[in-house]
């Protein structure tokens, strides 16, 4: 019976460690600094190199309108978000390749601002 409540122990352990060293971005082991930036620990295999990673997540406000978020990405500031704009900012040639299909209604491979709202509630639903 000791063996069982040793093994339970140990089980239990490893949980709360894992609970205790997991962040908000659910990386373990990491450790958060503040709501939107973390620590967590490195290791290269190639040449055994152990480190350290610092991440700062940066999240739009929920205040922020699709409108202020078109023209952010809309560097070129011509009514359009193109697949360049939209690499610049972080997303993927397919995922924008996938947003033409869906909202590109006149086919010219652009998003426009009439194009950008349906987009914008479809993803909200």
């Amino acid at each position: 019976m000791a063996r069982f409540y040793t093994i339970l122990a140990i089980i239990g352990a490893a949980v709360a460690f894992t609970e205790a060293c997991t962040s908000s971005s659910g990386r373990t082991p990491s450790w958060d600094l503040s709501d939107n930036s973390e620590i967590y620990p490195t290791y290269d295999p190639g040449t055994g190199a152990v480190g350290g990673g610092y991440e700062i997540r940066f999240r739009r406000g929920a205040d922020e309108t699709a409108e202020r978020v078109f023209n952010l990405i809309d560097r070129a500031g011509d009514g359009c978000i193109d697949v360049s704009e939209w690499t610049t900012e972080g997303g993927s040639v397919i995922n924008f390749a996938e947003f033409l299909n869906a909202d590109d209604q006149n086919g010219d491979e652009k998003i426009s601002w009439d194009e950008f709202p349906k987009a914008n509630k479809a993803n909200k639903a």
